[in-house]
């Protein structure tokens, strides 16, 4: 019997890669999870060079369409160059002639200047319960430890988790793709509906970082807000074992679940 997979993707060469079962959509086998397409981005966007000392201080994801359960071929460029600032890009392409996602990256210059005080949360409970469903794929490299909130506890949520595996084999996920990865759990975190009649899909990630996270475990206190217009945003404040880093945010398209 083959083992589980512990990588997201396998590269099958000029930047084309195969999802492993692990890339497997939560609510549609059919899909590529949004959480491993935003590895898959981010990791690209760390791949291209930079030409100073530089922060990755912003990532913006775009899930554009539903991306087939299949190979996916990235295409990256440096939109803008410079040792103060940098802006960089990667796209996603199915089946040859069809984008699905896009990922820009910006990146500043680092230099010594004043910080603000940001005390460290308290560590991960080990006991707590997990915030992944029974038999979830990402199961095999993930802990997610469930503060509050989740899918069952509508309202704001928090929970502490971490990734243990590589987004190709023997490259392993970095602390920025781990930010991305679990950025998009806060809207299943902080959800404020009932998610057997509502569907609550979200069409962006945006990472908003002050320095960059540490290895090991990250926290995430999310908490989502509507008009009632079918419309949705996710904040989620990010912490991982020095204290506060960034923040994430999510666009999320509310519909109700057909009844037929």
């Amino acid at each position: 019997m083959n083992e589980d997979p512990r990588h997201l993707y396998d590269p099958l060469g000029d930047s084309v890669y195969q999802p492993t079962r692990l890339a497997q959509g939560p609510w549609n086998p059919a899909h590529q999870s949004g959480v491993v397409l935003a590895a898959l981005m981010t990791h690209g966007l760390e791949c291209i060079a930079a030409p100073a000392d530089m922060l990755m201080a912003r990532v913006t994801l775009d899930l554009i369409r539903p991306t087939a359960f299949g190979p996916v071929e990235m295409r990256s460029r440096i939109v803008r160059d410079g040792r103060r600032q940098q802006m960089v890009e990667v796209e996603l392409w199915a089946g040859g002639d069809m984008l699905t996602a896009r990922g820009t990256g910006v990146r500043l210059r680092t230099a010594p200047s004043p910080a603000t005080d940001e005390p460290p949360p308290p560590p991960p409970p080990l006991d707590a319960p997990s915030f992944l469903r029974p038999n979830a794929a990402m199961g095999a490299i993930c802990e997610a430890k469930l503060l509050k909130g989740g899918l069952e506890s509508p309202g704001p949520g928090s929970l502490w988790t971490r990734f243990d595996g590589d987004v190709v084999p023997d490259v392993p996920i970095s602390p920025l793709v781990q930010t991305a990865m679990v950025a998009d759990f806060g809207s299943g975190l902080s959800s404020f509906v009932d998610w057997r009649e509502w569907t609550f899909a979200n069409v962006d990630i945006t990472l908003h970082l002050v320095r960059a996270p540490r290895p090991g475990w990250l926290k995430l206190d999310a908490r989502t807000m509507s008009a009632g217009n079918g419309v949705g945003l996710v904040t989620s404040d990010l912490a991982d074992d020095m204290g506060p880093f960034g923040q994430a945010h999510q666009t999320l398209f509310l519909d109700a679940r057909s009844r037929t």
